[in-house]
């Protein structure tokens, strides 16, 4: 797996791309423009199976990062904390809807490694406070919450972590 790139160790040259170029600087590329209106089941399901390969490919190293530096350093909020909204810097444009979000807990997803993730996430904010992410990210907080809690059948640690999040005041922007 590619490590996340770091700002504190790495800073990416002008005009080279990394793995959170804005999918704005790729528009014409298939499948990762951001389209306001209807979506497609198939588009629905194209962004949930990106959005499992993604959590497989990068939990372990957002893992990594959240030990080491005991707060988010690197870019994949939106991975962690999906929404029905692709968030801006997501290269993939990835997404879940209320059809295609219990894909996250199927049998080959990453819900092993994304449950880890979480409540590392939920241990750090209990521990150190809200700092542990950058306030940018507060907002996908509040939409994660959102759109979770109102899902019907999600297994009891995600209703733990959704508990947990929800002992914070997450500004919608």
């Amino acid at each position: 797996a590619t490590p996340l790139k770091h700002a504190r160790e790495h800073v990416e040259p002008m005009g080279q791309a990394n793995c959170c170029q804005s999918p704005r600087s790729s528009a014409s590329s298939p499948g990762k423009r951001r389209t306001r209106g209807v979506r497609t089941m198939e588009q629905d399901n194209r962004s949930l199976a990106e959005l499992v390969k993604q959590q497989k490919s990068k939990c372990q190293d957002i893992m990594q990062e959240l030990n080491k530096y005991a707060e988010k350093d690197g870019h994949w909020i939106w991975w962690i904390c999906p929404t029905e909204m692709p968030g801006d810097a997501d290269p993939f444009a990835t997404y879940v809807t209320k059809d295609t979000a219990h894909g996250l807990f199927a049998e080959n997803s990453a819900e092993q490694e994304w449950r880890e993730v979480l409540e590392k996430m939920c241990d750090l904010l209990e521990t150190k406070g809200k700092q542990v992410l950058p306030r940018i990210d507060h907002g996908r907080i509040h939409y994660f919450l959102k759109f979770w809690k109102d899902l019907p059948n999600t297994p009891e640690w995600m209703d733990d972590v959704l508990e947990r999040l929800s002992g914070f005041d997450w500004p919608s922007r």
